[in-house]
């Protein structure tokens, strides 16, 4: 996977040079200076931009190794062929229904196989696009073997480009969106995806299905443009060519798929001249580029108009955020972020909770009671099961038995997505951030349940669309200012200090607006000075958002100082539970953990 910034940002000459080749291009075919063969040839490429995009989308930005596109490409056609031949519809028509028919395959086929992950689900896709090829290779209404000849001829290179740009400013609109952030995040994260509320089947299903789509456009303008089609036009090796595009332009990178298309397209035609020779030279220049730029050719460079635009007028980047110096938001606008003050009650409770590993007993019959607005610990030795109840009450595990009670209300066997959505947040103890994503995106990504729209707003861009992203913008990087990290909201989250990404990931969690937030060791490798500091910010949350906060820590002077109530672990067992005086004199704990009397 890449491990370079979501967005480095293209010259302004890079997107000079593109729109004038194309016009360029546009401008000789409509004087009839461009023979048949070019205008072939030039069909071809944005036939595979459409491809390596909508693959891009499955591969690239969801992060979800597919390697069966060239099915979904043959549905597409076959479904043009069918219907162009038996019942003579137009192309525009054939375009819509073989997009459709392509995507509702993904679809059903998404549904299963996109609970797997890495080798099982390529191992997956390729098996189905396989499949589809066998089948249609078998049925005799689609010609079998043979394929299908007799489909209508449509001149149409300049519908064929029409509909890459159309491709490409659709996945870009979505990778530019909430949907899309939840995409990416998947990518970077589906643990951490989850647990800021993204349902992550929903959203790989949904990428399988649209980039299945864009794969059925394309087949059904490849059918147009041959007239004939046949099975063993749509071979593993198709899928695989695709795919050569995509990781060689930059898997994420929609402008690295475009260059890549076009590149491995037209470099074969220019290599004719020397005959066999292009079959070596070719793979080897292949080989050689990823030798010495594995991340692709763009990485994951795109073209950002905005960007262009603020070099144009030569605007400094440190002018575009928030203003330098400016206070922490007064405590009303806080509130307008999500967070409502709570009454003193019991907000979550477990009842015999217990989980089970196979024959090991990780958690045994936990009863606990976390009251609303507390600070309330939980200690135990390495081993002795708090995280696994970490897990279980964010959905990660699913308990083996007992209940968890969040604000009255069950929640135990809920996924992680349901627990957030619930008003739960966490941190992990190896911190888990979308570190490949800047400062303000890993923030931007964990407002995924306020966005206030969906997939349809984020394609068509009304008004609507603009509004909910000033709105996540503005109050995402309030809550960096809030925290000191301002100053870092275009710096990549992998390359902060370890205790600035304490923060951030505590910021991510309290862009979810929860009502119970989970710190899993949040002094885990700090200095007595950055833990001093710690403790006073998680009071200050506390205090400031009207949260209710469960830790679990191993630094016991800090747990001492910090927490009110204090649960104590020892082989999945609650062996203790009292004030930081109780706990600190009680000889069970002293024996099992502590060792002699915190001061």
């Amino acid at each position: 996977m890449n491990k370079h910034p979501n967005k480095i940002y293209a010259s302004p000459i890079l997107i000079f040079l593109g729109f004038a080749a194309l016009i360029y291009i546009n401008l000789q075919v409509s004087l009839d200076r461009v023979n048949f063969y070019v205008i072939g040839v030039l069909s071809v490429v944005a036939i595979n931009i459409i491809l390596t995009v909508s693959l891009n989308l499955i591969n690239g930005i969801t992060g979800q190794l597919s390697i069966g596109h060239a099915g979904f490409m043959a549905i597409g056609a076959y479904t043009t062929a069918l219907f162009s031949i038996h019942l003579g519809t137009p192309i525009y028509f054939n375009l819509l229904v073989s997009g459709i028919a392509a995507g509702f395959v993904g679809f059903l086929i998404g549904l299963p196989t996109l609970r797997l992950r890495g080798d099982y689900l390529a191992i997956a896709t390729l098996g189905f696009g396989e499949i589809i090829r066998v089948i249609l290779q078998n049925l005799r209404f689609t010609g079998g073997a043979a394929g299908l000849g007799g489909i209508d001829w449509v001149d149409n290179f300049y519908l064929t480009q029409f509909m890459a740009i159309v491709v490409v400013i659709v996945v870009w609109r979505i990778g530019a969106s909430a949907p899309g952030r939840a995409m990416v995040a998947i990518r970077e994260d589906e643990t951490a995806a989850e647990t800021v509320g993204i349902n992550t089947t929903k959203f790989k299903v949904m990428a399988f299905a649209l980039g299945s789509f864009g794969a059925g456009i394309a087949g059904s303008l490849f059918a147009h443009r041959m007239t004939y089609i046949a099975p063993d036009g749509f071979t593993f090796m198709k899928s695989i060519e695709v795919l050569v595009m995509l990781v060689l332009g930059g898997l994420g990178s929609i402008t690295g798929a475009i260059f890549s298309a076009t590149l491995l397209t037209v470099l074969p035609e220019f290599l004719r001249f020397i005959d066999e020779w292009r079959m070596i030279i070719y793979p080897a220049l292949l080989v050689t580029v990823m030798i010495f730029r594995s991340q692709g050719l763009f990485g994951t460079m795109e073209l950002d108009f905005a960007r262009v635009k603020s070099i144009l007028k030569k605007v400094a980047p440190e002018n575009l955020g928030p203003e330098k110096g400016k206070s922490n938001p007064p405590m009303q606008k806080i509130k307008a972020l999500g967070f409502d003050s709570q009454e003193q009650k019991p907000i979550l409770e477990t009842k015999d909770l217990s989980i089970s590993f196979g024959g090991l007993k990780a958690v045994k019959n936990l009863d606990m009671q976390i009251t609303q607005g507390s600070l309330h610990g939980l200690i135990g030795p390495n081993g002795a099961g708090k995280t696994t109840v970490f897990n279980m009450l964010t959905g990660v595990h699913l308990p083996s038995s007992g209940e968890i009670l969040f604000n009255g209300q069950r929640i135990d066997g809920n996924s992680p997505y349901s627990v957030a959505q619930a008003g739960i947040a966490r941190t992990f103890q190896n911190i888990r951030l979308f570190k490949d994503l800047t400062v303000l995106d890993n923030v931007k990504v964990a407002f995924h349940l306020h966005a206030d729209y969906g997939l349809g707003t984020a394609v068509a861009r009304p008004p609507k669309f603009g509004a909910a992203e000033r709105r996540i913008t503005s109050e995402a990087k309030e809550l960096l200012e809030i925290f000191k990290l301002g100053d870092h909201c275009m710096t990549i989250a992998r390359n902060l200090p370890y205790g600035a990404q304490r923060r951030l990931e505590i910021v991510r969690a309290l862009a979810v607006s929860p009502k119970l937030l989970l710190l899993d060791e949040p002094a885990a490798g700090m200095n007595v000075l950055e833990t001093e500091k710690l403790m006073e910010l998680i009071h200050w949350v506390r205090d400031e958002f009207d949260l209710t906060i469960f830790l679990i820590e191993h630094d016991m002077s800090l747990v001492m100082k910090l927490c009110q109530t204090i649960s104590v672990l020892d082989y999945g067992m609650k062996i203790f539970e009292g004030t930081p005086e109780q706990v600190r004199k009680d000889p069970r704990v002293i024996e099992a953990y502590l060792g002699e009397e915190v001061s």
